[in-house]
């Protein structure tokens, strides 16, 4: 999984820890085109916190369509 930006750009040494996740609960038949390419994937998004166990830093992430999108969100 591609980690956080931001902990590419910390000078600690960054360790990331997910807590529990959701997944949308949608079924996405496969169609098949006639080379044997799914052109209808799975489209359910996955989502969540994570943080680092070193630098305090939090993130919500979404996945979806094997892209993860992080936003970092202020510590409390």
């Amino acid at each position: 999984m591609k980690m956080p930006d931001a902990t590419h750009q910390c000078d600690k040494d960054c360790r990331i820890q997910f807590g529990p996740a959701s997944t949308t609960c949608a079924y996405y038949p496969p169609v098949y085109d006639k080379q044997g390419n799914n052109i209808n994937p799975d489209r359910n998004t996955t989502s969540g916190e994570c943080w680092c166990r070193t630098c305090g830093k939090k993130w919500m992430y979404s996945t979806q369509l094997g892209q993860t999108t992080y936003t970092e969100q202020a510590c409390s």
